[in-house]
Parts: structure tokens; sequence; C-alpha cells
């Protein structure tokens, strides 16, 4: 049983670097880049319209722009879950732009399966770092359905600087309607399967509670629970500032955590 699972790995395998390479050549010479400043995104009252506008540029990445960025060597991806409407990445964004000079939220088929998604975002990562001279750090933020395309991308990125890949709410370790949607490896306990990446690689799992999230409480288990050999888990409280801490609010928090922003329980 071991030998078939690393067979059908390593078919899968072939099968997603044949995909790298023809989009790869796709993309070389044809990376678009829209772009949105901060002031264009407003919060509060506003935030939904503001996630729309987000959330309806072209597929790929739009730059999140401030006058205030001042760091120009570490290069942060934030990629949207299922079905988004935008407005929960809609302060995340604004807050790291406001930091980093190459911020970016990154656009794609959520109809796609998330190996399929990840295999194009590498390609496009390996393209956008090409053009951004002085990188030295790529960091990438999936949430939800997005946590499962950048958990695939990190086995992709061979980049030759570190890599940190930050998955927020996501369902690791599958669901019955991706497994009927996507034809994905899977371990001995039903568990998807995702290819090791390199050392360079650091991988973290931010999880909510199972059930205050409104994307995972009606499952009998909770679909965020797998083990990596490397990883490092964080659940996250129950609240925070006073409120449920819940499926997209999760966004928030982990940027603020991430950013060094306090916020209370």
């Amino acid at each position: 049983m071991k030998i078939i699972l690393i067979l059908l790995k390593w078919c899968r395998l072939e099968f997603l670097l044949i995909q790298l390479a023809f989009s790869l050549s796709v993309q070389a010479d044809t990376l678009f880049v829209s772009s949105i400043r901060v002031q264009d995104l407003p919060a509060g009252e506003q935030v939904k319209a503001s996630g729309q506008k987000l959330i309806s540029q072209p597929y790929g990445f739009t730059r999140i722009t401030a006058d205030t960025s001042l760091i120009q060597t570490v290069l942060h991806v934030a990629v949207h879950g299922f079905e988004s409407e935008g407005y929960e990445w809609v302060a995340s964004v604004s807050k790291l732009a406001q930091v980093y000079n190459h911020t970016y939220f990154y656009r794609y088929d959520w109809q796609t399966c998330p190996d399929s998604a990840a295999v194009l975002l590498s390609a496009s990562i390996d393209s956008l770092v090409g053009l951004s001279l002085g990188t030295e750090k790529v960091v990438l933020f999936g949430h939800s359905y997005g946590g499962l395309v950048v958990t695939f991308c990190a086995a992709l990125l061979h980049l030759n600087i570190p890599i940190e890949v930050h998955s927020i709410a996501a369902p690791l370790r599958g669901y019955s309607r991706l497994f009927k949607s996507c034809s994905l490896s899977t371990g001995p306990d039903g568990e998807v399967l995702f290819l090791p990446w390199e050392k360079g690689v650091s991988h973290f799992q931010w999880r909510t509670q199972h059930l205050l999230d409104n994307a995972f409480r009606r499952f009998k288990f909770d679909p965020q629970e797998v083990l990596f050999p490397t990883s490092t888990v964080t659940r996250l409280p129950a609240t925070m500032d006073g409120q449920r801490l819940g499926h997209n609010w999760s966004v928030n928090w982990v940027i603020d955590e991430y950013l060094g922003i306090p916020h209370k329980p």
C-alpha cells in the first residue's frame, strides 16, 4: 500500500511539473500586475465595497501601494479563499502595504483544483521575483481554500531565498466536496497528501476554533487538523477585541500578529 501511495505521489508530481513548465513558458514575458492605492480601499462601513473592488481585479497580481512603505526586500502575496468577497483582506493588505513596498493580492479561479492553482501561482511568483530586484524573502498568506493553494505551492517554489507560507483557517486535511471535484493524492487516513518542500521554506498553520468557525463547524472533524513534519501550528483564540474570532476575521488576527500589532482578547 505504501509503495502504491509513493507511485501515485510521483505521478502527480510529474503532471504538476509539466503544468509548471507550460505556465512558466506562457508567463515569462507576459506578467501583468494591476494596482490599487491603500486610500482607495477604505475599511469600516465601506469595507464590503472595497472588498468588491479587490476581488473584481483581473486574475493574477494586484499591487497594493502606499506612500508610507519603506521595506523593499520582502515580497508579500495574499491569496483569497473560495467564493471570497474580498472584504476579509481589505484591512490586512492595507496594513501590509503601509510597511512593505511589495505587497500583492493574488486573484485566481477558485473553481480550479488547489494543486493546479498552485502551479500557476508558483510560476507567477517566479516571474514576479525576477522583476522585483533586490527581493530577499517571499511571504505567502493563504486564507481558507487559498491556504490549500499556498501549501501546494510551497513544494513548487525554488527561489534560493527564504520563503514563508502561512495557511489561515485552511482545510488542509481535505473534505468530501474537494475530493469529489479534484483527483488529489490522499494518505492512509484519507487526508490530503502534500509534496515535501525545501529546507528554505517555513510553513505556518493558523487554525481557528473549530466550533466557532462558520465554515467548519458543520464538519464532525476539524478539517484544519493535519500534521506536517516541519510546520508551526497556532490555534487562534476564541475572541478578538471582544468579538467572536471566526473564519473571515482570522485574516485580521494573523496579519496583526505578523506585523506586531497588539489586539485585545
